[in-house]
């Protein structure tokens, strides 16, 4: 387990991380530190109890994001949903992990009893997420946005930790393997900002706004210029989860029409 200073985090990041912190410590808590044939058991439970943990920590990270002071605009709105989309499909991956190394082998027809490789397996499978995806995207996110030095073109406003967040999770998502989309069973193309590595300065800019509503249409497949209204009024408390919605309806969508062709 890397050495994590979260007090430290705490004090110098842009937004309210303490709820996250929390569900991180409980994290930390409910993780095995020896998994052995003789505490199968309280492993399992362990873990079990660690992802939720883990959800939790991912949930609040996007309620946090979801401020008024952060999307001030359309643009940073597509972005959100965009990072909301990928974190969506990481948390897919961790139950398919979860199915696959757990679950099955413990239900009454399973294959076989859950041994030691399975549960360790899915525990350095949480440990490295909760370490990369959560801590480290916070920790580098942060030291960015406090080295910045304002200038007339670029301001040190809140919004701008969003954009330098999403880089850097959309660069560790896709080295841990929780973003790959697929249609009618294809993978799609990488989109625009995965085909090139802007830097968050230019997706701020005029030309990288553009970028961001052809990349996410181009990496999802999902046009929210269909959904102004949705945008317009994503301050409302429950907005994120409506449009999630709008994007969970898409996909399936897309789904249906791949499948008749």
């Amino acid at each position: 387990m890397i050495n994590k200073s979260w007090s430290e985090l705490n004090y110098v990041c842009p937004v309210d991380i303490e709820r996250i912190i929390t569900y991180a410590k409980e994290f930390e808590s409910n993780l095995p530190n020896k998994i052995t044939a003789k505490n199968l058991d309280s492993s399992k439970e362990g873990v079990l109890n660690a992802r939720a943990n883990f959800d939790s920590m991912v949930t609040t990270l996007t309620q946090v994001l979801h401020n008024k002071d952060i999307l001030k605009k359309k643009e940073d709105k597509i972005l959100y949903a965009w990072m909301v989309d990928n974190f969506g499909r990481y948390m897919k991956r961790l139950d398919d992990e979860e199915f696959n190394l757990i679950i099955k082998f413990d239900e009454p027809k399973g294959e076989g009893r859950v041994g030691v490789s399975r549960i360790s397996a899915y525990s350095k499978l949480l440990l490295t997420s909760s370490d990369s995806i959560i801590y480290e995207s916070l920790l580098m996110a942060t030291n960015e946005y406090n080295s910045i030095k304002e200038t007339d073109e670029l301001k040190k406003e809140p919004r701008a930790f969003l954009y330098i967040l999403f880089q850097i999770i959309q660069v560790t998502l896709s080295v841990l393997g929780g973003i790959t989309r697929e249609k009618a069973g294809t993978p799609l193309k990488k989109g625009t900002i995965q085909t090139f590595p802007l830097s968050y300065q230019s997706l701020m800019g005029e030309e990288g706004q553009k970028v961001i509503k052809k990349g996410f249409k181009e990496e999802t497949g999902i046009d929210l210029e269909k959904f102004d209204e949705d945008l317009d009024s994503l301050e409302s408390p429950d907005s994120s989860e409506h449009i999630e919605e709008v994007i969970g309806e898409e996909d399936e969508e897309d789904e249906e029409g791949g499948e008749d062709d």
